[in-house]
Order: structure tokens, then C-alpha cells, then sequence
């Protein structure tokens, strides 16, 4: 077990027991109904506090996996960025088409729009895919603006950008007024 889970389980049984003890105490103030009362409210209160953090168990299980896959998706995207900047400039240097810059900038601005994604507990591990997925993608755009292979290759690419673009675009519309 996780030192995260062993946290949320002595948390959650410290949060029982006080919720035993307000119980007894008002077990016990049966007869004064000013104790009774005060222990009531105790009580109340301490199964309230039980029961939202019974609620937030889930997220806080899932954190530290979120944690990680924000890492990856910063990175990755970023790093083909990085990558695509490059090959940018490769396409000057090395003299090649200008036409490549058509398949070279969308890429750019499309990983540079990825970098900024937010990775929340409930999508973490589409994010983390898509961050996996976005490398591939970067090895057929470098393969094919140095024409190690075919121009052809230019259909995969553009089919793999619309699931990728389909999470960035998910997280920017659901953050500003979606659903969740």
C-alpha cells in the first residue's frame, strides 16, 4: 500500500473515531438537553466532515497518477515543439521546400497548444495516450519534410492530428463552459 493510501485510510479512521466519540458523548447527555443538544451539533458536524472526505477519496487516489501524466504531457508536447522548431529551421538551412513549412507551422502551433493543456483526475490517461501518440506523430513530420519517406505519409499525419487536436480542443472548451 501506497503512502498516499496509508494517509487516506489513518485520515478516514481518525474521521470514524471522532464521529464515535461525538456519538457516545451524545449517548451519554440523554438526559441533558443542553449537552444533548451541543453534542447533537458536534455530531452533525463531524459525519458532515466524514462524509466529504468520503467523497474526495477517488481524486486523491488518482493524484499522484495525474500527477505523472502531467509531467509526460508537459514534456512531450513540448519537447516536439522543441523538435519542430527545429526542423523549422532545418527547412532553411538545409535548403529544403518551403512547402514543408505548411505541414511544419500547423504542427508547431498545434504542440505548442498542447503544452498548455491542463491534465485534470478525470482525463489524466487520455492526455497521457494522446502526449504518447503526439511522438509518433513528430517522427512521420521529421521522416517526411527529410524525405526519408514518402510525401504520401503527409494522410497519416493530418489523421492522427484530429484525435490529438479532439483532446486539446476538448480541454479548452470544457474548462471555458463545458460540462464538467
Amino acid at each position: 500500500m501506497g503512502s498516499t493510501e496509508q494517509e487516506i485510510n489513518r485520515r478516514f479512521a481518525e474521521l470514524q473515531q471522532r464521529v464515535g466519540d461525538r456519538r457516545s458523548r451524545v449517548l451519554s447527555a440523554s438526559g441533558d438537553e443542553d449537552r444533548f443538544a451541543a453534542g447533537y451539533a458536534e455530531l452533525v458536524s463531524a459525519v458532515g466532515e466524514l462524509v466529504e472526505y468520503d467523497r474526495t477519496i477517488p481524486q486523491r487516489l488518482a493524484e499522484p497518477a495525474r500527477q505523472l501524466s502531467e509531467r509526460i504531457v508537459l514534456w512531450s508536447w513540448r519537447g516536439q515543439a522543441v523538435v519542430t522548431a527545429v526542423m523549422v529551421v532545418l527547412v532553411f538551412a538545409l535548403d529544403l521546400s518551403g512547402g514543408w513549412l505548411v505541414l511544419l507551422i500547423p504542427h508547431l502551433l498545434g504542440t505548442l497548444v498542447g503544452s498548455i493543456q491542463k491534465v485534470d483526475a478525470d482525463a489524466h490517461m487520455a492526455r497521457r495516450v494522446a502526449a504518447f501518440a503526439v511522438h509518433v506523430v513528430g517522427v512521420l513530420v521529421v521522416l517526411v519534410t527529410l524525405g526519408v519517406i514518402s510525401a504520401w505519409f503527409i494522410l497519416l499525419i493530418l489523421a492522427a492530428w484530429v484525435p490529438l487536436f479532439g483532446t486539446v480542443v476538448e480541454d479548452t472548451t470544457t474548462k471555458k463552459g463545458g460540462t464538467r
